[in-house]
């Protein structure tokens, strides 16, 4: 099993495959080989293989706090917050203090809704690791009562360290707490600065982008299919930071709703039946072959992996932002199946998306380096959206806008409760009491009642608003549509 893991840090994963098969003849540590056959299969992208691997480790049992921890992490990235939780917590109590097992605890708390105990994790993180720039970040939003002391200390942890990935992460703690003193355009300066070298050295592809969104809009040609089939699957896919976690948490308050979480199974499935290569689930290769190809095996498949998650819940929400690209291929291919598309102003969802740290390791977030890119990117969003409303039934695919639903969130609750086939129930008026847990950059705001807040935040920027209307006017949006 010590060889295992080598291979598998090195990234020899046949080599770590083959010695894990030869640990299980010879017996022992079963735990520790079901995370490590986890964790192979989250790198191949099967969530379901993956979430079983945790589950057989947590029957069978792990030992040291360290393996508690990986399998916390495991849990965590296939969507089982809950579960994770007493893994990470008792990753802490090893007898070396582990800065990493700290923050993904922390990160934990937040999920689940401990935020007084999560900040409490990540401040003593901070404290006794100053330079772990990810703990920051994170504490920054959860301890606004401290901005003051904060901002002199992370610029000058800016200052202090050449490593680009770090300076990613402080500039964008920097830019939280300018943001929230009220100096826009002086937040917007840091997200430039800090995110200048990724952007050159990440090389986002407009022209490949491009290709994707075509490929998406083509697979709307395909004959969509009557609403029949297994009901239970409801898709909410819009932009990231455009509300799509709003929706879900409204949706899932209803008692005969569970969310899934972010899923990449739908995407995962399709890859394997049209077997494209490359390692990318998301890719125009991949939607081009499944537009000619036989859809039918997906829907039991599908189905059967996400009931590992929901149990025999009556629907259950699946809410991949970027399932938006599949939203026709769902519809083929899920017959009973019904998406939701958020949409926000393009101009605030272009700050929005900038704003936002995305996991440096998804390269389908390179867009959000570059203001011009992200702007780009946007505005192809906007395009497609157009022709999804017009190209696919009303009855399986709904767009709503953000704005509307904080404006008249009654008569919005309601249309996305009586679209998802069900009757109203008062539990989805109380959406910020939803207890479970929250896996995304909203997990602070959905557990506040409804607030308009974020609604035209763009026009807070000074500087920032002329270059967003510019940036967008350029690549053909001039104005927000209301839906």
């Amino acid at each position: 099993m010590v060889l295992a893991a080598i291979a598998l840090e090195h990234g020899n994963d046949a080599k770590a495959e083959e010695l894990a098969d030869l640990a299980e003849k010879i017996g022992g540590a079963e735990g520790w080989r079901h995370i490590l056959l986890g964790r192979l299969a989250l790198k191949r992208s099967d969530t379901a293989a993956a979430r079983d691997a945790a589950r057989a480790a947590a029957a069978v049992g792990v030992d040291w706090p360290e393996l508690a921890g990986d399998l916390g992490v495991l849990f965590s990235r296939t969507g089982l917050h809950t579960a994770a939780l007493p893994f990470l917590a008792r990753a802490m109590e090893a007898e070396r203090f582990d800065p990493q097992a700290a923050y993904n605890y922390g990160i934990a708390l937040q999920f689940t809704g401990d935020l007084p105990k999560a900040r409490a994790v990540l401040e003593d993180l901070v404290t006794r690791e100053p330079a772990h720039a990810q703990a920051w970040l994170a504490l920054v939003p959860l301890a606004k009562d401290r901005h003051g002391e904060f901002l002199p200390d992370l610029e000058q942890k800016f200052a202090a360290t050449e490593n680009a990935e770090d300076r990613l992460i402080i500039g964008h703690a920097i830019a939280r707490v300018l943001e929230d003193k009220g100096d826009w355009d002086a937040s917007l300066g840091w997200l430039d600065r800090a995110k200048e070298p990724l952007a050159k050295t990440t090389g986002h592809d407009r022209a490949q982008t491009e290709r994707l969104f075509a490929a998406a809009a083509a697979s709307a040609g395909a004959p969509i299919p009557f609403l029949s089939g297994d009901p239970s699957p409801l898709f909410i896919v819009g932009m990231p930071r455009s509300g799509t976690t709003l929706a879900e948490r409204i949706l899932s308050a209803h008692p005969d709703v569970t969310s899934a979480g972010e899923l990449s199974d739908f995407a995962v499935l399709i890859k394997r039946l049209v077997k494209t290569p490359g390692g990318h689930v998301l890719d125009a290769p991949t939607i081009e072959a499944a537009g000619s190809a036989d859809l039918s095996a997906i829907e039991a498949a599908y189905i059967d992996r996400v009931r590992t998650i929901v149990g025999d819940s009556p629907r259950f929400i699946d809410k991949m932002p970027f399932n938006f690209f599949f939203a026709p291929l769902v519809l083929q291919a899920l017959p009973g199946a019904r998406v939701v598309c958020l949409r926000r102003s393009p101009h605030d969802t272009v700050f929005s998306n900038y704003r936002q740290l995305f996991a440096t390791a998804f390269t389908y977030y390179s867009y959000a380096y570059d203001f011009e890119d992200t702007a780009h990117f946007v505005a192809l969003f906007e395009k497609l959206i157009d022709h999804f409303e017009q190209a696919l039934p009303k009855e399986r695919f709904l767009s709503v806008s953000y704005e509307d639903i904080v404006a008249d969130f009654d008569t919005q609750a309601r249309r996305l409760v009586a679209f998802a086939g069900l009757e109203w129930n008062d539990a989805c008026t109380a959406f910020h009491e939803n207890s479970a847990p929250v896996a995304t950059a909203s997990s602070l705001q959905v557990r506040k009642p409804i607030y308009a807040d974020a609604v035209a935040r763009w026009k807070r920027y000074p500087e920032g608003s002329r270059r967003v209307q510019e940036a967008l006017a350029r690549f053909g949006i001039a104005h927000f549509k209301k839906i």
